[in-house]
């Protein structure tokens, strides 16, 4: 050893004192040095210095025996510490960086306080200590990662065999069992509904006992483990040790490991991360299994739900065809569909292809691809409903249809695919057009007739008129006469509404003459006639304000006669029929009431239908061709005017008819 004399008054620290005084100064030189390192960077100051002190302890005392003489030994600490570093995720290289770091520490700061005089003899001793401490660290550490990755080994061989939970985990508490020789009893509980715990899996004494065991979080030992998240040991259930471990998966609780022993009073540092190491390995592949039953279950569940869609859409009537959105790929399409189109279903794989499928307007020009209402669906979120579309079959006939579309969204409002309906409507067209062809010729028909008839009705009239006024007819030959007038006036009424009825339904409407009138002038007019021909009756008119406007007289004169006749005679006798006018400024309303028994609720949506009456009873026996009130709201709406009615036990029959003052275009 080289000395020198240190300055007078300064004594020299030995190196194994100065290491048990200068603790804190050189732990915090170390952890500075260490922070460096990639995997001790995340870690916290407890979690870095962990065992350093012990270990450093071991070393001083074992640097000492250069001045006693004695022995002295590291006393397993580096061991300890390296099975700390095994679990932490240091690799070999760092654990041997920590010393070397921790030696570069001692001896700087040692030097830095004795710089007078250099014990070789004890630095000597230091350095073997370090090496020593490198040594046993890396053997341990060695020795232990490579029982952990045996045990990995077979873990991952028993996870190949089975994918399933329930025969995997019995597997993987075998292997722990079989590395662990401390270990006599194994279980896994996994989490289930309402925090729950239960047994999926026990190896070892007592495995039958504990087979139906469960648990609840945050009760008994396994229940503590479940709450607190962390590793725990304690002595229950007749063991002399037990240990758990959380099963933790991306922060969340999946289950609880459990073993135990009958022979130790605790297990071993070695053992306890074998076994934390074995259950991380665990919680991966059995949350990788239960993924892959929860993916099967998914995949059955769909195919399931598929098989129903299909059997679903190939039993309906209609024809339905589902497409994927955006592309516009066809997935499925029912027998109706086909039957519809004459052809079997063609899968296109895109809106572009929908050119196979040839459809057109009612006007007669075709769809374009992205016209069709699937393909609206598709791209623009439309919902279509009744649009009518005349298809062209495979063998080139064409039908008529009647097509829905609808959008599908996702649970973030984006179109994921669409559904369209068709319906074959060809026979209901066909037999539409029909009616309509025989209802068009009827009614051309009943204008030629009542046309034609005028001119022998004429004449009929004018011959009785002429009669009526020779006083040479005898009384009984008069009666004649004036019998043939009345019918013949009649049927000139009949021929007249059937005149307005053609004009109304094929003639573009019934033709107005607009000039000034005084509506009040013309209905007192009417009830005059009304009164004169229906003596006994008492009819009323009300009209306050201002009823001067631009209306066809006669054809509004009309209204008001059918409507008062239809009041007198649906009206009991002895009761009045009132006629209310109101002067609303542009708008005139008129108001018929008359009391009497109510128009039946389910005729009232028909009421100015042609051919209906009122009522059929045996009090009111048909007496015309049931045209009034069609006729009457055709002349209404020719004034561009509405008419309405009510009727109800309590207040009567009352029809109500509003009309412009000015004639509106037409």
């Amino acid at each position: 050893m080289v000395r020198h004399d240190p300055p007078a008054g300064q004594v020299r620290l030995r190196l194994c004192d100065f290491i048990r005084s200068h603790f804190s100064a050189i732990l915090e030189a170390w952890e500075c040095l260490v922070r460096a390192l990639p995997v001790a960077s995340p870690l916290s100051a407890p979690r870095l210095i962990n065992h350093m002190p012990e270990v450093l302890e071991r070393i001083a005392a074992v640097t000492e025996t250069s001045h006693t003489r004695e022995r002295a030994s590291l006393d397993g600490m580096p061991e300890v510490h390296a099975l700390d570093r095994l679990d932490g995720g240091f690799d070999l290289g760092a654990v041997a960086t920590e010393y070397s770091l921790l030696r570069k520490c001692v001896l700087r700061l040692y030097r830095e306080e004795n710089a007078a005089e250099v014990p070789l003899e004890e630095v000597e001793r230091f350095n073997e200590a370090i090496d020593e401490a490198v040594r046993l660290s890396v053997a341990r550490y060695a020795e232990a990662r490579g029982r952990t990755l045996i045990a990995l080994d077979r873990i991952s061989e028993a996870a190949l065999e089975s994918s399933d939970v329930e025969r995997f985990l019995p597997r993987l508490l075998e292997v722990l069992l079989e590395t662990t020789a401390s270990v006599d009893l194994a279980i896994v509980m996994l989490c289930e509904e309402e925090g729950i715990l239960r047994v999926k899996a026990a190896v070892g004494t007592g495995e039958n006992e504990l087979a139906s065991f469960c648990s609840r979080v945050g009760k008994g030992f396994v229940g503590k483990v479940a709450a607190e998240r962390r590793p725990l040991e304690c002595r229950e259930l007749g063991a002399r040790a037990l240990y758990g471990v959380p099963l933790m998966e991306a922060g969340t609780l999946i289950g609880v490991t459990m073993v135990g022993s009958r022979t130790a009073l605790e297990f071993s540092v070695e053992d306890k991360l074998l076994i934390r190491t074995m259950a991380n390995r665990a919680t991966a592949l059995i949350s990788r299994a239960q993924l892959a039953a929860q993916e099967r279950a998914a995949r059955r569940e769909a195919q399931q739900a598929r098989s129903r869609l299909e059997s679903i859409v190939q039993q309906m009537p209609a024809g339905v065809v589902i497409a994927e959105a955006p592309s516009g790929r066809l997935l499925l399409g029912n027998a109706e569909f086909e039957r519809i189109w004459g052809q079997p279903f063609l899968a296109a794989s895109s809106i572009h292809e929908y050119r196979v499928y040839r459809g057109f307007h009612p006007e007669g020009h075709p769809y374009a691809p992205e016209d069709w209402p699937l393909s609206r669906a598709l791209l623009k979120g439309e919902t279509v409903a009744g649009e009518e579309i005349i298809i062209e079959r495979g063998d080139g006939t064409r039908r008529y249809t009647l097509q829905n579309a609808t959008p599908v969204l996702g649970s973030e409002g984006a179109v994921q695919c669409g559904v369209v309906t068709a319906l074959d409507i060809t026979e209901r067209k066909l037999a539409e057009e029909e009616l309509r062809r025989a209802a068009e010729f009827r009614e051309r028909f009943l204008g030629i007739v009542s046309h034609d008839l005028r001119n022998p009705l004429n004449a009929i009239l004018a011959s009785a008129s002429f009669l009526r006024d020779d006083e040479n007819l005898s009384d009984r030959q008069m009666r004649t006469v004036h019998r043939i007038v009345r019918s013949a006036e009649r049927m000139a009424r009949m021929i007249e509404e059937l005149l307005d009825f053609t004009r109304g339904r094929l003639g573009g409407g019934i033709p107005l003459t607009p000039r000034p009138t005084n509506l009040r002038h013309l209905c007192r007019h009417v009830l005059e006639e009304l009164e004169s021909s229906h003596p006994g009756r008492e009819l009323r008119l009300e009209a306050p304000g201002n009823f001067q406007g631009e209306w066809d007289p006669d054809r509004l004169a009309q209204v008001l006669v059918n409507l008062g006749k239809n009041a007198l005679d649906y009206s009991p006798e002895g009761t009045p029929v009132e006629f209310t006018l109101h002067d609303e400024g542009d708008t005139l309303r008129v108001v018929v009431h008359n009391k009497g028994a109510p128009i039946p609720a389910e005729q009232l949506p028909r009421i100015f239908e042609p051919f209906r009456r009122a009522t059929l009873d045996e009090g009111h026996p048909a007496c015309g061709l049931g045209l009034g009130l069609f006729i009457v709201q055709q002349i209404v709406h020719a004034h561009g005017g509405t008419i309405e009615v009510r009727s109800t036990e309590a207040d009567g029959t009352t029809f109500t008819v509003r009309l412009p003052r000015r004639p509106v275009s037409r």
